[in-house]
């Protein structure tokens, strides 16, 4: 039989759900702000609550927004579908379980908000109404969430109905949580996921038994994911599963809690069933799709870079003023083949914390090799304010130029919690 491939390229749906969401808010505050009498009023009304000193609705500024329409939606698309991507808006087939989408779509149109405000404050801009764009983002979030509802029910059709786009999976090993996900996955088939075969790990049978007989149902089946519902399945054999998913050319999705360390300190998005969490590992791209990946990457990464550098140096400034110590913190990280760098961030932390970890360590709340600590003293009340929001990350975008990492994926670790 031969396999369905799954369309590598479908989160371009999302993509274009989002522009006609950005195209579609931009031109109806345009038509209600210049071209009906209640909402210029309206505009009118609330100006002093978003501040701006722009005069009354004038036929010149409606030619200036029809002129600069393609301008002004480009940048508020690219500006929210870098916030989209970076809060996982755009995962594939990463996640199983539904996502909060509606909140992190309004969280990312927020932010947006507060990058362009921080411009215009910077750049002392007093033309563009701040009313306009909390308008016009305001009703992204709208448009957004809908058609990003009707673009997912589509898909669910297509897939289920049409038998596009399907992904057939392979599950190895048996568990009653498992179980209870493999139920899920039947009822549901969340984003086309088809479970198309089960081998049960058998009393005794070795673990490279266990892989004779999944390359062996490959052979004759090929899939496109292998799905490990063995909750206490051992890191080494954990870490030969998805060394043979690679040689199979299939993403690996495991169900387990050993591998904490990437949740905790390599902040990994994951599902969670019942407890335990549910780890993506994406199949080997190709070099044609790593090249394409590295130039989204990079473009993404600059224009980020540009944009939220009025951010930077507030922040920058916030460091230098509230506490003594460099403004940018260098930790040397692993990356991909294990190959070390020199990661920056924004410091978060007293001057020379890393020198008084051992005096910590007692405190250490993940009860393994990785040190986590809710409550760390040595993290400085602006650090904390950072940390909330992924603020301290920003400098990281100059990592991902220099192509030391990507945009969307699991945060390096450390040297010591890496060993």
């Amino acid at each position: 039989m031969t396999p369905l491939k799954p369309k590598t390229r479908i989160w371009l749906l999302q993509i274009a759900a989002d522009l006609v969401a950005v195209t579609a808010a931009y031109y109806t505050t345009f038509l209600v702000r210049f071209y009906t009498a209640w909402g210029g009023r309206l505009f009118t009304s609330i100006k002093p609550v978003f501040g701006g000193h722009m005069a009354p609705p004038e036929e010149s500024f409606a030619d200036f927004y029809i002129a600069s329409a393609p301008r002004i939606i480009l940048i508020v698309t690219a500006t929210v579908c870098l916030l989209y991507a970076l809060r996982d808006l755009y995962p594939g087939r990463r996640f199983i379980l539904r996502r909060p989408e509606a909140w992190n779509v309004i969280l990312a149109n927020i932010v947006a908000l507060l990058l362009f405000y921080t411009y215009f404050y910077l750049r002392r801009n007093v033309f563009h109404p701040r009313s306009f764009f909390a308008s016009l983002l305001f009703l992204n979030c709208v448009y957004g969430i809908g058609l990003r509802a009707l673009v997912n029910r589509a898909l669910f059709v297509l897939r289920t109905e049409g038998q596009h786009d399907r992904c057939r999976a392979l599950v190895v090993g048996s568990s009653d949580k498992g179980d209870a996900l493999c139920g899920y996955i039947d009822m549901i088939h969340p984003h086309g996921i088809w479970i198309e075969g089960r081998i049960p790990r058998q009393q005794g049978q070795s673990f490279e038994s266990l892989c004779s007989r999944i390359r062996e149902f490959t052979e004759k089946q090929p899939v496109d994911v292998i799905l490990s519902i063995d909750t206490d399945l051992a890191v080494g054999n954990i870490m030969r599963l998805l060394e043979l998913g690679g040689e199979l050319g299939a993403a690996t999705k495991i169900l387990t809690e050993q591998l904490d360390v990437l949740i905790l300190q390599a902040k990994m998005p994951v599902d969670v069933v019942q407890g335990v969490p549910l780890l993506h590992f994406d199949a080997p791209v190709t070099r044609r799709r790593e090249l394409s990946k590295r130039v989204w990457s990079w473009g993404t990464a600059a224009f980020g870079a540009v944009v939220s550098l009025p951010v930077q140096l507030l922040i920058a400034l916030a460091i230098k003023l509230t506490s003594p110590g460099p403004i940018l913190f260098i930790q040397e990280r692993i990356g991909v083949n294990r190959r070390p760098f020199r990661m920056v961030k924004f410091r978060t932390m007293y001057d020379r914390a890393e020198e008084s970890q051992a005096q910590v360590e007692e405190f250490n709340e993940s009860g393994q090799g990785l040190f986590k600590m809710k409550k760390d003293p040595r993290v400085t009340p602006a650090g904390r304010f950072l940390r909330r929001f992924s603020l301290d990350e920003l400098p990281q975008l100059y990592n991902v130029l220099r192509g030391d990492m990507t945009i969307v994926g699991p945060r390096p670790l450390p040297r010591r919690d890496f060993e």
